[in-house]
């Protein structure tokens, strides 16, 4: 049955990569008749693809619930994999499965929004991270700190000669709230680091921005 399972996969891969998922899914709602009214975007998305994906089952002679079992079964795989690789937490690792187990197998529940969403979302804590770090190190409120920044200054504009002592609350800071995730089991250990390093790289840059792309918004 594993062999089975993976021998659908790679062959369903096959015919993916050689079609295009998203271009032959529009090829085909292209000859098909308009969905009713009422249909949401995602349901007609997930109904196009559907029909593809019936297509490429029936081509490789197994069902549509066949097909999606196999992906299913090998994005689990996956995240087992790197999950005792140590790439990720078991929380994570619960988290993928339970999104994997909600959908279908592949291109479920329009998880690219989703990815997108997620990024934004930790970009927005991140910022907010930020600022309560520059105001205490600067002893001001975070108000009063974006009303300086929506003014058209940068983090630096405001630090001026501390601005050595923001950068160091900054990583200091982050440093502290990535060590109590790794030790909620939120993040690995490899994952923090990566974090950290990410932060440290670009933090003149942060610091410099001015409003239209600063961390106040």
């Amino acid at each position: 049955m594993q062999i089975k399972t993976r021998i659908i996969t790679l062959a369903a891969v096959a015919i993916i990569a050689a079609t295009g998922l998203a271009a032959a899914a529009t090829l085909v709602s292209a000859q098909e008749p308009d969905t009713t009214p009422d249909q949401t975007k995602q349901e007609r998305r997930t109904e196009r693809r559907d029909n593809f994906l019936s297509n490429v089952a029936a081509k490789l002679d197994v069902t549509l619930d066949e097909l999606k079992g196999a992906f299913k079964s090998t994005a689990t795989e996956a995240v087992d994999d790197a999950l005792a690789a140590g790439k990720i937490t078991q929380s994570q690792a619960d988290a993928a499965k339970s999104r994997i187990e909600s959908g279908d197998g592949i291109g479920q529940r329009g998880h690219r929004g989703e990815r997108g969403a997620r990024r934004e979302a930790i970009a927005q804590k991140v910022r907010a991270s930020v600022i309560q770090s520059t105001a205490d190190a600067l002893n001001m409120t975070p108000e009063d700190l974006r009303a300086e920044l929506k003014s058209g200054k940068s983090i630096a504009d405001v630090a001026g000669t501390n601005i050595g002592a923001v950068k160091t609350r900054i990583t200091e800071d982050a440093q502290t709230k990535l060590d109590a995730a790794v030790a909620a089991g939120k993040l690995t250990q490899a994952q923090a680091d990566k974090a950290l390093d990410a932060l440290t790289n670009n933090l003149d840059k942060i610091v410099n921005k001015t409003r239209g792309q600063a961390a106040a918004e």
